[in-house]
């Protein structure tokens, strides 16, 4: 009850403030905390010219602090670091940002009140209050992150698929997608798209939902069962921008992998996305974008490069997805010849979460700043080389990284509070926040080099609104003094002190 009255106290005290809330579990660890009645939101004054905007989130507690300085004509180069940024030379189009609706994150926005549930989505979509999410992934039936295995027609050798239906946390996730339409500031721009985890049972070799492959007698109707799936999401307002035809195909593999799972090797999944899945989909007026593999990065370039060698399946997928789970084992150079073999497909990261390793005892940690360093190292390094977009896990999960019916539990950027009807904003949430709201679709990464210090990691981006905008993470316990130049700015500079373990975004319009 005491804890309840601060909360309240503190509550009160920001009203018309965009300040977080604080609450501590620990050296480090904090949560922004929100109800239903406030939650912290960023400042976005006008941009003027020959001003600049830093964002700062620091360990210690900031979280997208606003600092407008003017630009400067004394150059510290001799005091400091150097950034160079040139927005002359451009690589790869943006395609944005978002996040994954699963059962486990409808289910748990739903145990909050209808006017903080409102909330926590704005926080992702709102013009307002939003961190600028375009991209929303769903599952094609359940996951991991469902209170049980299932597909949406159990029923045993139903080719017909007379008994396929959809379950009732498809009602509640079809309500928070046009609910996401709704507040978002163009609802055109929201990119929903979908994956199926495993086929029904009873299509499959290993007769489970665990493991095994697709029997080829029943490659029509599965492809049937997907068109039924997309039926069934646009009679209710949903339409689906893009698929996957299977996440993790090569988790199927393993016979008794820990949940749902389907094997699809790189030929396999070529073959039957373009003999099967497209002609069904194509001739009910569907015509989504197709993204190959949805899985590891170790898998590239081996496994599109194989599924291209059809020539059908290599005109029909218009990019690569992958996820990040063992990005710390394997080069990004990956993705550079990925992108150079491939220059026709974009390359688009589809999954990731901390929490999930064997060596992970505590799945939530709240308030880690260290995984949110994370994300924010893991979306620089993978925009660095050539991928367009970075799609988060699940959206919001409870205090415990479910629910989950094989046990998998992981962590999420926002953790709901039932019992208080509130949810806490995680580091991870401010680490997506520093890229994702100030980087909107059709933003070009540009060169950024410099900052010849191992502690300091940058990325440079040019918005549709002639926007320059710099992300600097600085990872080492001291501060340090930068200066960004602008190439074709030559008089002008802007100094910075980027403080000790935090993460910063920085804009301002170039003068030409």
């Amino acid at each position: 009850m005491l804890r309840a009255i601060i909360l309240i106290i503190a509550f009160a005290a920001v009203q018309g403030s965009n300040n977080c809330v604080e609450q501590s579990f620990g050296p480090g660890r904090i949560v922004c905390v929100c109800n239903s009645t406030y939650c912290d939101t960023i400042d976005e004054p006008e941009l003027r010219a020959g001003q600049f905007q830093w964002y700062t989130s620091t360990e210690d507690g900031l979280r997208l602090q606003l600092t407008v300085g003017d630009f400067s004509s004394i150059n510290n180069e001799n005091n400091g670091l150097i950034l160079i940024v040139n927005s002359s030379q451009a690589y790869q189009s943006i395609h944005g940002f978002g996040g994954a609706m699963t059962d486990a994150t409808a289910l748990n926005i739903r145990t909050l009140s209808n006017e903080t549930q409102q909330i926590l989505l704005e926080q992702y979509f709102g013009s307002r209050s939003g961190i600028g999410y375009t991209h929303v992934r769903i599952p094609i039936a359940g996951t991991d992150f469902s209170t049980r295995p299932y597909t949406y027609d159990d029923t045993a050798y139903d080719v017909t698929l007379s008994n396929f239906s959809l379950v009732e946390e498809d009602e509640y996730k079809i309500h928070y997608l046009n609910y996401i339409k709704s507040i978002m500031p163009d609802p055109e721009s929201l990119r929903i798209f979908c994956a199926a985890w495993s086929a029904p049972w009873w299509m499959k070799s290993t007769k489970s939902i665990r493991g095994g492959f697709l029997e080829p007698q029943y490659y029509e109707t599965y492809a049937e069962y997907v068109k039924k799936f997309y039926d069934a999401y646009k009679e209710h307002g949903v339409e689906i921008w893009g698929m996957t035809p299977g996440n993790e195909p090569m988790d199927g593999a393993a016979v008794n992998f820990s949940f749902n799972s389907m094997l699809w090797t790189p030929r396999g999944e070529a073959f039957w996305s373009a003999e099967y899945l497209a002609p069904t989909l194509s001739n009910a007026g569907y015509n989504p974008v197709y993204m190959a593999m949805d899985d590891q990065r170790f898998e590239l370039p081996w496994y599109p490069n194989t599924m291209f060698l059809n020539p059908k399946a290599k005109k029909l997928f218009g990019g690569i997805a992958y996820h990040w789970y063992t990005d710390y084992l394997f080069s990004p150079m990956r993705l550079d010849i990925t992108h150079r073999e491939n220059p026709d497909k974009f390359i688009l990261m589809t999954e990731a979460c901390t929490g999930s390793s064997s060596w992970d005892i505590e799945k939530v940690v709240l308030g880690s700043w260290n995984r949110g360093l994370a994300y924010i190292l893991d979306i620089i390094q993978n925009l660095s080389h050539w991928v367009v977009g970075w799609v988060d896990w699940n959206m919001a999960l409870n205090a415990t990284g479910g629910p989950n019916w094989a046990n998998n539990f992981v962590d999420s950027p926002i953790i709901v509070i039932p019992e208080n009807d509130e949810f806490y904003k995680q580091p991870m949430f401010y680490a997506l926040a520093h890229v994702s709201r100030f980087v909107p679709r059709y933003s070009y990464r540009i060169y950024s080099e410099g900052l010849d210090n191992p502690n300091l990691r940058a990325i440079a981006f040019y918005t549709p609104e002639q926007r320059i905008v710099v992300v600097i993470v600085n990872m080492a316990d001291q501060p340090f003094n930068v200066t960004v130049k602008s190439t074709n700015m030559s008089e002008h500079t802007i100094n910075l002190e980027i403080p000790a373990n935090s993460f910063n975004t920085l804009l301002y319009l170039e003068q030409q």
